[in-house]
């Protein structure tokens, strides 16, 4: 039987390649965990040596899991699992500790409880979130995801909940005074300048506004530049209604029946269904949709 200290080598050599893998690269994973590329290096050698197996194939870009490597790493994550239940569990809940990985992908929603992550910090000072964007390709390691309903990202999963919001056209009163105020769809796209998410002008229901506006000044993939475009009076964008209602609030513009249901869900690994930090930010998420009046479908 293997001894302590032998155990703990082996499990520092396994965390070590879980970063590596998570991160895409040796250098990232050692600046996260504080420790130097060289020790982090042969934290993965080492372990190569004792499992007489190439686990990471080198690049100039990083490095990649071998054919080796996904067997031992659903292994790592069964221990991490377990580790952090244990820790979970042995504490109250307002005194939850260790880290959620956390996809949010570019969307209006997602980028709304980003800005909102103060709460969570408030109410669980110990938890942290490893925030990973649509643009990262390793999901392997999320434990909660907040995606797009459309996105191409097939997240390993249990949906948690849907969530929807009705779309529509908002401006600022400042704006409407400068301009005047559209009669009609079509007198908007001809005379009014226009800020929209480029991910809305990509979808059947929105295509005809690319295709027909006069003054479609900016297109642009972040939802945060939009909003700002808006609120600052350059011009008329496509905004779920409750982000609208943020400071500073918005208008409705009149005379514009449109609007398009915008809807994303939420997901989490199987796994980790009952982790009681896993379940905070779960609860986190549901108080964030009832605050700003987001209609949610519960699946479990």
């Amino acid at each position: 039987m293997a001894t302590i200290k032998t155990r703990v080598t082996l499990l520092k050599e396994l965390l070590a390649l879980k970063e590596v893998i998570d991160t895409g690269q040796i250098q990232v994973a050692a600046n996260k965990n504080g420790i130097k590329h060289s020790n982090m290096s042969k934290l993965i050698s080492d372990l190569e040596m004792r499992l007489n197996a190439t686990l990471l194939q080198r690049t100039p870009t990083g490095s990649l899991p071998t054919n080796a490597t996904p067997e031992i790493y659903s292994n790592i994550e069964t221990i991490c699992n377990a580790l952090d239940s244990i820790i979970d569990n042995a504490s109250p809940e307002d005194d939850l500790t260790g880290y959620i990985s956390v996809l949010v992908a570019e969307g209006l929603v997602g980028s709304y409880i980003l800005r909102d992550l103060s709460r969570f910090y408030a109410m669980y000072p110990k938890i942290r979130l490893d925030l990973l964007t649509n643009r990262q390709q390793n999901l392997s390691s999320i434990e909660v995801a907040i995606v797009d309903a459309k996105s191409n990202y097939q997240i390993p999963g249990r949906t948690l909940f849907r969530l929807r919001a009705k779309a529509h056209f908002f401006t600022t009163q400042e704006y409407l005074d400068r301009h005047g105020v559209p009669q009609n769809m079509d007198d908007m796209l001809e005379n009014f300048d226009l800020c929209m998410y480029q991910s809305y002008l990509n979808l059947p229901e929105c295509s005809f506004i690319a295709k027909r506006a006069r003054k479609l000044n900016t297109t642009t993939d972040s939802v945060g530049l939009i909003f700002r475009l808006i609120r600052d009076g350059d011009g008329i964008g496509l905004l779920p209604a409750w982000s609208a209602q943020q400071p500073p609030k918005l208008v409705r513009v009149p005379n514009i029946d449109f609007e398009y249901e915008h809807r994303m869900v939420a997901a989490c690994s199987p796994k980790l269904i009952d982790s009681p930090k896993v379940r905070a930010f779960i609860r986190f998420l549901d108080d964030f949709c009832r605050r700003h009046d987001i209609p949610v479908e519960r699946v479990c």
